[in-house]
């Protein structure tokens, strides 16, 4: 047979490679040797992986190949010793050695040096597609995984920002991290100061280990931490653990553990780094529904708030009075600007008899249980006056209700005062209220506190004061907002600057001074927030 034809011969036996799985080819390339050349023993030897290392491909009967060789080796150790060395090599890298040994002395003919140099060239072209076309088929793989990731992750993302309840969201998160993971146990941990407590879980989890141990790691790192292999960890006797730090405005606000994944075979395995690039993608979408439903429940709460200063509002607004009397000889000026929507201040007004009498109080605190403590004062007061008792009696009555149905740290001070025109004077208790203002004959004098505020002590007792109050007399009953109203400096109005503007207003009408007084006050203060509520009254006697 002609050289032409064997070496075609030759080369159809190799082309059986490109059909052939990549294990089989080395005994391919044996044979076709062993078939068409005086080669007769040899063996194949393949790079394993990227490191230095030969493994063994393929050998012939009789030949005594180990089963790693070094790629730089220089004499190989091989039975019988080859004869011809040749490298197998992609346009990248080199990929393996052909080594064969003659059946008969003597050095290779240059047609064997060209069959091994052809076999080695196509056995580097057939192993460099099929390395193309794996790396192709891992890449579709992995795109498709990646695309699947990302619609789940999708999927997930809009079902638990669509949760707004915490506590149907926990549920919904545990549940999502099972199943992106195979986890058979899952924990939800939220950040409380320097550490975390244990919201929601699936399973037995030890809450004080993440607490514990975990958690400053955590807090430093903000990076997920992997455990295995039967660590005491947040699950009793889990084999492996996962935690999760779930990251909202720049700080770690929470913590997703999981342990034991399932593996295909049904056993336990440890978690891969792509579970743990999943659950820190996944991670991300759970700080934003947390978030979402934090801000929900504030909503909801500054709703139930609203509602709360509106109904208190509402309770203040009808008990305040509707009006201002007019009883004959006396003018009345009276304003009240309250610092919130719901303050703790109040005023109102009886005629009975011949006299008027004016309370002006101040309630501890605000909003909602302030406006409940003037409901309970004003109905209360409504009920005293309309008996008939004096005002000594009034004040210790109210003192006693108010110590037994309010809280400890809830009192009322208050002033009330009694004008008989027809006695010309002014009789009144001062409970631990700011010292009200009389001004007689253009002198200033002051209505200062004689007993503590209501709801201190049960068990103390008022006694009434009596002041002339004759014609062209003025009485002026304010609340500590009027007094300590502060301008931008911190400064407050205080008493020199209301008795200023008393000692400028000695002939005018209550309403006039009235007007005067709230001016002043609002020209002082400026552009500043108050703290507390305003009110006066002001109360003046005709001249005859």
């Amino acid at each position: 047979m002609s050289h032409v034809s064997r070496f075609a011969e030759f080369l159809s036996d190799l082309q059986q490679l490109e059909r052939a799985a990549l294990p089989s080819h080395g005994l391919l390339i044996l044979d076709a040797f062993a078939k068409h050349t005086h080669f007769q023993a040899g063996a194949v030897y393949l790079r394993d992986g990227r490191d230095a290392l030969l493994r063994l491909a393929a050998s012939s009967a009789d030949c005594d190949a180990p089963e790693f060789l070094e790629f730089s080796a220089g004499v190989l150790p091989l039975t019988p010793v080859p004869q011809l060395v040749v490298t197998i090599r992609s346009q990248r890298d080199d990929m393996g050695l052909l080594a064969l040994s003659r059946s008969e002395a003597g050095v290779p003919s240059e047609e064997e040096l060209a069959f091994a140099n052809v076999a080695a060239a196509f056995l580097g072209t057939v192993m460099t597609n099929h390395r193309l076309l794996q790396e192709t088929r891992e890449g579709a793989f992995q795109l498709k995984s990646r695309l699947w990731e990302l619609e789940s992750l999708y999927d997930i993302g809009l079902s638990i920002a669509g949760t707004l309840n915490i506590e149907e969201l926990a549920d919904e998160i545990l549940f999502r991290m099972i199943s992106l993971t195979n986890a058979r146990r899952a924990a939800l941990f939220l950040r409380q100061g320097e550490s975390f407590v244990l919201y929601r879980s699936f399973g037995d989890v030890r809450s004080e280990f993440l607490a514990e141990d975990i958690a400053r790691q955590l807090l430093k790192e903000g990076a997920p931490l992997a455990f295995e292999a039967g660590s005491d960890c947040i699950f009793p006797n889990c084999s492996a653990l996962v935690a999760v730090p779930i990251r909202g405005n720049n700080a770690v606000i929470g913590v997703l553990a999981a342990g034991d994944r399932e593996t295909r075979e049904g056993g336990i395995g440890a978690f891969e780094a792509n579970d743990l690039r999943l659950l820190g993608l996944f991670a991300n979408q759970v700080a934003i529904a947390l978030e979402n439903a934090r801000l929900h429940r504030d909503a909801l709460e500054k709703q139930v708030m609203q509602r709360e200063l509106e109904l208190a509002a509402t309770i203040q607004r009808d008990i305040l009075p509707k009006r201002i009397p007019q009883p004959p000889g006396l003018e009345i000026g009276a304003w009240s600007r309250p610092a919130r929507q719901v303050g703790g201040d109040y005023h109102t007004f009886f005629e009975q008899d011949g006299t008027l009498t004016v309370v002006v109080a101040d309630v501890a605190g605000k909003s909602m249980p302030a406006a409940l403590l003037v409901s309970a004062l004003h109905a209360a007061l409504q009920l005293l006056v309309e008996q008939g008792r004096d005002l000594g009696d009034i004040a210790t009555e109210l003192n006693r209700h108010i110590h037994r149905w309010s809280a400890e740290n809830k009192f009322i001070t208050m002033v009330i005062v009694t004008i008989d025109t027809k006695h010309d004077t002014l009789r009144f208790v001062n409970a631990g209220h700011n010292p009200a203002y009389v001004i007689v004959d253009g002198e200033i004098d002051t209505l200062k506190s004689n007993g503590l505020p209501l709801g201190i002590l049960g068990q103390s007792k008022y006694t009434i004061q009596q002041h002339p109050f004759p014609p062209g007399s003025t009485a002026v009953l304010y609340s500590d907002g009027i007094t300590e109203a502060e301008n931008m400096a911190g400064e407050e109005f205080d008493n020199p600057r209301l008795e200023e503007v008393l000692a400028n207003s000695l002939d005018a009408p209550a309403s006039d001074v009235t007007r005067r007084i709230a001016a002043a006050v609002e020209a002082f203060v400026g552009e500043a927030s108050q703290k507390d509520d305003q009110t006066l009254v002001v109360l003046r006697r005709e001249a005859r």
